[in-house]
């Protein structure tokens, strides 16, 4: 038989070695989260036909390092910010207007503050929307961030097929998501380089993305020429995907 002492300690030994088992199988924790602003609620403008301006956007408030998206008050254009550059659109069904006004009121507003950008290896096509938004979130946590937070992400293309829209819904003769996108502008931008900028979350349905959506993303042409809310995508193998790097790891 054992002496006492050496079946406590034996015990003890196990003891710490099932407890270390136990802390390794455990999943790791969630990764790391960018930190964001929200102004204005979708459901509020769409339902509640809320189309007052939330927050007004300075340029020279903004940081090199500021990405956001948005709509422009009264719901009468889009709003892109990149790099701290403001861009807008404004469209009625015969006409659009591209601009760097500077400073804008905003009837919603998502924004995050970037400092660096990661390369992220994407070479798979992607066919829809719902498909990026998986593929997004799998890569955010490939590269340490959290996918059940808010995700930046930019997206460079030059083979895709991209449809959008321009809202307005100052021309509009009812008060419907439908109908302000009727009364602005729509299209499909084809072969040509685009730069997406958006938002992936799954807990802001309603807020910033749309219900049965993850994504709310903005696009603007290589020229200059286009800017939009992106209703629906599909890339084939010529795209970049850019995510935050986390500048806590």
């Amino acid at each position: 038989m054992k002496p006492l002492k050496e079946t406590a300690m034996y015990k003890q030994l196990i003891s710490i070695i099932l407890f270390s088992l136990i802390i390794g199988c455990q999943a790791p924790q969630d990764g790391y989260e960018v930190e964001y602003q929200v102004h204005g609620k979708l459901m509020e403008i769409m339902q509640q036909n809320q189309l007052q301006a939330r927050i007004t956007v300075d340029e020279n408030q903004l940081n090199g390092t500021t990405y956001g998206l948005g709509a422009i008050e009264g719901l009468t254009g889009e709003i892109l910010i990149s790099a701290g550059k403001i861009f807008t659109s404004v469209a009625t069904p015969d006409s659009i207007l591209i601009d760097e006004p500077g400073r804008v009121a905003a009837v919603l507003l998502v924004t995050a503050e970037v400092n660096t950008w990661q390369k992220v290896e994407a070479e798979e096509a992607v066919p829809d929307m719902d498909e990026l938004a998986r593929l997004i979130a799998n890569k955010a946590e490939q590269v340490g961030l959290s996918s059940s937070g808010v995700v930046p992400i930019r997206i460079i293309a030059s083979s895709s097929s991209i449809e959008w829209h321009i809202i307005n819904a100052s021309l509009a003769q009812e008060q419907n998501h439908q109908a302000y996108k009727a009364s602005g502008r729509s299209g499909t931008i084809g072969d040509q380089p685009v730069e997406i900028t958006g938002f992936y979350s799954k807990n802001h349905e309603g807020v910033f993305t749309h219900h049965g959506s993850f994504l709310h993303l903005h696009v603007i042409t290589a020229d200059g020429q286009l800017m939009g809310h992106v209703d629906e995508l599909h890339f084939n193998r010529t795209w970049t995907l850019f995510l935050p790097k986390a500048d806590k790891l």
